[in-house]
């Protein structure tokens, strides 16, 4: 049967465009243009998914949404709010009225037909036992009746505790391993020991992510004379048996050791020990469909390094944070860090 979508927004023209759009995607759609009309048919249709414009003459978007979160009928519906505004006090209000997402004014068909599809399938993973994920990922996925993990202050509240503490009972131990790491490092290369980048955070925040140096210093300069060896897509830069790398610079970056130093980061609260790995490139650089990672704290590891750590390129890791944010959970966070130490001990995927 196919997924409902309710559509509402006083702008006609718009309406009909996404109405049309959707119904491509083999959805069946209703559209309204004001907000009781948008409350009654709702509660009546019993729509998968409800896409909702902020600006409204007879009620604002935000109103609508909590009226909806008050019915037994609605409360868990999934709820896309449409906005030509970005602010972040915006989609505090949102959310707090029991959004679950955002598209921001104007969007392509892309990023409509990528968000309306990750929440239905979300829904559906929720009813339906049998259901079976489109796209196979090799950590189970073990979901509750609960929103995802973004959605809920107590996790993000927990997790942010987590990882602090797990941070300080690892130092004892890291701390004399970097102090043994940076002589040899220094004697096999002479220059700086660390490799301080600034790096994309949440919400497209800079901040100076810290790792042991593994190249020359002169790697960024000579970057444009192995721009022809480039595997992946650019702004992604990889080369296999790059030549910038030194000779210690090999085994930390197969034993995963020179990311010991953002045990610091995620003290500061710049990163996370799960979520998706922090990109060199500003936000700027991003697809709209793609800032949806920028939701939450860049992580240590992700979904994307247990299943192909550094050999798959940008938009196929984007497509798994965003599987890993939609599905945000304590039991799928702790199989990422079990896959992760797995990976690393195997020298799987490593760079």
């Amino acid at each position: 049967m196919a997924a409902k979508v309710l559509v509402v927004d006083d702008d006609h023209v718009l309406t009909e465009l996404i109405r049309l759009q959707l119904l491509k995607e083999g959805y069946h759609i209703k559209t309204t243009h004001d907000g009781m009309s948008a409350i009654e048919l709702a509660t009546s249709w019993r729509p998968d998914l409800i896409l909702l414009d902020i600006m409204m003459p007879d009620m604002d978007g935000f109103e609508v949404c909590r009226r909806l979160r008050e019915h037994d009928s609605t409360a868990h519906i999934p709820i896309i709010m449409l906005t030509a505004k970005t602010t972040i006090s915006d989609k505090a209000t949102g959310f707090g009225a029991g959004a679950d997402d955002y598209i921001t004014k104007p969007f392509d068909s892309t990023e409509l037909k990528l968000r309306v599809a990750a929440h239905i399938r979300r829904v559906k993973m929720l009813t339906e036992e049998s259901y079976v994920p489109t796209r196979v990922v090799s950590v189970p996925l073990m979901l509750t009746s609960r929103r995802s993990g973004i959605f809920r202050r107590s996790y993000k509240a927990a997790k942010r505790i987590f990882d602090i503490v797990v941070c300080l009972l690892l130092l004892p131990a890291a701390l004399p391993i970097m102090l043994f790491i940076m002589p040899i490092l220094w004697l096999d290369s002479p220059g700086p020991i660390f490799f301080i980048q600034k790096r994309t955070g949440l919400h497209g925040k800079k901040f100076d992510m810290y790792k042991f140096r593994t190249m020359r210093p002169d790697a960024e300069q000579l970057k444009a004379k192995y721009a022809h060896l480039n595997e992946l897509t650019w702004p992604d830069f990889k080369i296999t048996n790059d030549p910038r790398v030194t000779r210690v610079g090999k085994i930390l970056r197969k034993t995963s050791l020179d990311e010991l130093p953002q045990i610091f980061n995620i003290l500061k609260g710049d990163m996370s020990l799960v979520g998706p790995r922090p990109t060199s490139f500003s936000a700027d650089t991003y697809q709209l469909w793609q800032t949806e990672r920028l939701e939450v704290r860049p992580g240590l590891t992700g979904l994307w390094q247990v299943r192909g750590r550094s050999n798959i390129d940008f938009k196929e890791r984007v497509e798994l944070d965003i599987e890993y944010i939609e599905r945000q959970s304590w039991e799928l966070d702790l199989r990422i860090l079990g896959e992760t130490i797995a990976a690393v001990i195997l020298g799987r995927g490593a760079a």
